[in-house]
């Protein structure tokens, strides 16, 4: 599956556009600029017809529990893990929501995978289903066929070179720039909490000590990009599993 094309289309393949995108792109992604999302949203809709493109945001709460199982043999996990989570929850939402954009949009201008929908759609719904849904097979379905379709979309998505290599980039460019530093300055953000003990009608309070190593935090950054690489994939198959299901409705309004 040659992806290249789409994800920088020929059209808009000039440097002044590359230099504008990359700015917009940065700005949104280390410095939390909304307006700079709108404004890229905004040319892909000029340039590409891409609109309403909304990504469920689930990663923080899976890194929360993946972090809690880690962590397990240390005290104050739950500090530990909500700390962080406040940390780099609005980095991770902004990352959720780039490559889901950039997923949905190659999605939305695959011909070929679009084209292979339609057909599948066609045998199994009437016209008149066609015309009148708002969406296609972006949710829950049970047909056994656009199953098959769905899985043999994913894993053309996993071995592609240039999907892995999108990925892998942004978020290593993301980890590098923004999240290690935050994930190392974590123990500035952990407070001594107090823990009350009764034994034999005896309350003892006791200082509960949460903060890491050095050591305790090289792993737990090696075991969040981990995470998050895996999690990028997931994040952007699915907006480009949506960008072909809008594609094909869109044909019908």
């Amino acid at each position: 599956m040659n992806l290249a094309p789409k994800l920088n289309p020929e059209k808009n393949n000039n440097l002044a556009f590359k230099d504008v995108k990359k700015c917009l792109i940065e700005n949104f992604l280390y410095n939390g600029d909304i307006e700079s999302m709108n404004i890229l949203l905004n040319i892909y809709n000029i340039y590409e017809s891409i609109d309403n493109v909304f990504p469920r945001y689930v990663t923080l709460d899976n890194l929360r529990l993946d972090i809690i199982k880690f962590l397990k043999n240390k005290q104050g996990i739950e500090l530990i893990a909500r700390s962080l989570s406040n940390l780099i929850h609005d980095d991770i939402n902004r990352l959720e929501l780039y490559l889901y954009l950039e997923g949905y949009r190659l999605g939305f201008n695959s011909k070929k995978y679009a084209n292979k929908l339609e057909m599948t759609a066609i045998d199994i719904l009437s016209l008149n289903d066609l015309y009148s849904r708002k969406k296609l097979f972006n949710y829950e379905f049970k047909n056994a066929e656009v199953l098959s379709f769905k899985r043999h979309v994913f894993r053309e998505l996993r071995s592609d070179k240039i999907v892995k290599r999108f990925i892998k980039s942004t978020l290593r460019d993301m980890y590098k720039n923004l999240l290690s530093k935050k994930v190392n300055d974590l123990n500035s953000h952990l407070d001594l909490q107090l823990v009350f003990k009764n034994e034999n009608d005896n309350v003892e309070i006791k200082e509960v000590d949460s903060y890491l190593t050095e050591e305790e935090l090289y792993f737990l950054n090696k075991k969040i990009y981990k995470f998050l690489y895996a999690d990028c994939f997931r994040i952007f198959r699915n907006g480009f599993w949506d960008g072909i299901n809008d594609k094909v409705i869109k044909r019908y309004k």
